[in-house]
């Protein structure tokens, strides 16, 4: 009976990696309009969006908390949500980031000095204060 049981755990286990990678390589259905939608696969402190986690992502991330509050005349924390509302209503001559929710590498909702940190840390390679950092993620653009 343990036999049949494994088998069994085998088969479906196996059919679930399948049926898996061909939904991640075709896409995701759209809860709107039941269309097909890519995905955009990213990683977590690559806010360049250049494959690369380097401390050129860390100085864009304190560049844009500077910029951004700056211009809105904020002191508090800045949301991921704020910032991607920022980055499709921007001008051609202000500062965003290409994929604020890459920035988010500490998982708190929110573009902060912490995450610069982060990404610090793990260009360093002192992986023990990184957070998310090098972690890959998808979003159905």
């Amino acid at each position: 009976m343990k036999k049949i049981i494994k088998r069994v755990t085998a088969s479906l286990t196996a059919m679930l990696m399948i049926f898996g990678s061909t939904y991640t390589a075709v896409g995701s259905v759209s809860a709107t309009n039941n269309e097909i939608q890519p995905r955009k696969w990213h990683i977590y402190g690559d806010v360049y969006d250049d494959g690369d986690i380097d401390m050129g992502d860390a100085v864009r991330i304190a560049q844009f908390i500077t910029v951004y509050k700056n211009k809105h005349g904020v002191s508090s924390l800045i949301s991921v949500q704020d910032a991607l509302d920022y980055k499709f209503n921007k001008n051609d001559n202000e500062y965003y980031l290409p994929v604020p929710q890459a920035a988010d590498v500490d998982g708190d909702g929110f573009i902060t000095e912490a995450d610069h940190i982060c990404i610090q840390y793990y260009v360093l390679g002192s992986y023990d204060k990184v957070g998310r950092c090098g972690q890959p993620f998808y979003i159905n653009e």
